[in-house]
């Protein structure tokens, strides 16, 4: 199996696996087995939970070395959390020993959710402690488990809510494509699917077998767990009717639902579009806070970091995927029959229709492509101090100009058929009748006008009928 560097890890941190008390050791035999004597003491006073004894150890034969490595690859700490001391933990914790140091990828956290004897108090208390001194929980092992899966696994529900509150990624994968979820799912652990469906995970998840949690579940049998998992399969988000009627419905009407926005007074906005974007960037848990601030489409693509915070993303994994998804939005390329307009299908007859749909079209992506430039003025900006100490030939400027000319090419070509569509719409205005949907509501002083010329035709009326008898009177006598 090929070697890499876990999640989490760089190779440059500085507490790599060969930092340690053997660190490119001279073999000597008398230095070796008192070194190795040590060792074993140390280890049997960790098992032991002997407080005072471990002290002792590391101020006097290990010269208060808190964070050496044995010749197992562990540190103390990582020894005192694996075997569940958790007064040993504190003492270590509290004379400075480093959370963060790990041995073959293993850290003091997953070390102590891997623990699968000690009560469920003792490991919620050594995690709280290890939390306390801001030891890392996103990373993962060689084979890519966290201390999460590693707390599923052994049922700790206190533990793994402990975590959940931390705001851990809950979608980080282990070798074979696990997320914690499908670990809860293998142990037959349906309180842990509970609750991390509460904290969003992903029900459609595919792990490198293509296998589904449920499908896992099924696949087990364990009927408990397929009953919640098409539980919340089978339910929709709860959102109010009419705000999803605002935001969700995309059924066109009538023409003027090619500009969203438009037949309120309003320039469109296209806030319509957002769920299916937070769809397609694996955030759709996230759209209600979207649909709750009325965001239009602009202010969701140019969306910082500060904006997310204000908007309620509170956990950080969910910020850096939207962060990553806006970037590779604004990094798509497009084509031009992205922009081709009605002169690409040469038809002769073009309906009203046509004309609008396209039109609607070219302007929700002038208003895409106006975030787009805005997006990338922004990181230029950001970015300028590395720019200008590059050469002239520099590849990153060349591929910086390849890039504008592109995006410009695109204007133009929206600008091209914008043209060409104003010149047909001015043609067929002059030969077909007004739309039947541009008859303007009658205001009231339309209505007040009717009901005058009404009453004028019925006075006209009265005044001929009263005339005309008086004319067959005055006929009559004489």
């Amino acid at each position: 199996m090929a070697q890499f560097r876990p999640a989490g890890f760089s190779d440059d941190e500085t507490d790599s696996d060969d930092y340690g008390f053997f660190e490119k050791p001279v073999y000597h035999p008398t230095v070796y087995n008192e070194k190795k004597k040590i060792e074993m003491k140390l280890q049997d006073a960790i098992l032991n939970g002997d407080v005072k004894l471990v002290e002792d150890i590391i101020s006097q034969d290990l010269n208060n070395a808190l964070n050496v490595k044995l010749d197992s690859g562990w540190t103390p700490l990582i020894h005192a959390c694996f075997q569940a001391q958790d007064n040993i933990v504190r003492m270590l914790l509290d004379k400075g020993a480093d959370p963060n140091l790990h041995a073959d990828s293993m850290t003091s956290a997953m070390a102590a959710c891997s623990n699968s004897s000690a009560s469920d108090g003792v490991i919620y208390k050594i995690v709280s402690y290890l939390i306390e001194k801001d030891c890392r929980l996103n990373i993962g092992d060689r084979y890519g488990q966290t201390a999460l899966m590693r707390a599923i696994s052994n049922g700790r529900t206190a533990v793994v809510q402990l975590l959940l509150d931390r705001n851990v990624n809950i979608e980080m994968r282990d070798q074979q494509g696990w997320t914690a979820l499908f670990w809860a799912v293998h142990h037959n652990k349906p309180d842990l699917v509970e609750i991390l469906i509460k904290h969003g995970a992903r029900l459609n998840e595919v792990d490198r077998s293509s296998r589904t949690p449920l499908e896992l579940a099924n696949l087990h049998d364990f009927q408990d767990i397929v009953d919640i998992i098409n539980k919340h399969l089978n339910k929709d988000v709860v959102i109010d009717n009419d705000e999803k009627e605002k935001y969700i419905n995309n059924t066109v009407t009538s023409w003027q639902d090619f500009y969203p926005g438009l037949n309120k007074g309003q320039r469109p906005n296209y806030i319509s579009e957002i769920p299916h974007l937070l769809y397609g960037m694996n955030c759709e848990q996230l759209t209600p806070h979207f649909m709750n601030d009325e965001m239009n489409l602009r202010a969701f693509l140019l969306m910082e970091e500060d904006d997310m915070i204000k908007l309620g993303v509170d956990m950080p994994f969910e910020r850096q995927r939207l962060r990553q998804g806006l970037r590779n939005f604004h990094m798509r390329g497009w084509k031009l029959n992205a922009v081709a307009g009605l002169y690409a299908r040469k038809n002769e007859n073009y309906s009203v229709i046509d004309c609008l749909t396209t039109l609607g079209t070219h302007l929700q992506q002038l208003y895409i492509l106006e975030a787009t430039l805005q997006y990338t003025l922004r990181e230029y900006d950001r970015i300028q101090n590395q720019i200008k100490y590059e050469p002239p030939d520099s590849p990153l400027l060349n591929k910086f100009k390849a890039a504008a000319k592109k995006l410009q090419n695109n204007i133009n070509s929206i600008r091209n058929e914008t043209k060409i569509m104003k010149s047909l719409l001015t043609k067929i205005s002059k030969s077909n009748p007004q739309p039947a949907d541009l008859i303007k509501e009658k205001t009231a002083q339309d209505i007040v006008m009717t009901y005058v010329k009404e009453i004028a035709i019925v006075c006209s009326l009265g005044f001929l009928i009263y005339n005309a008898k008086s004319f067959v009177v005055n006929l009559f006598h004489k």
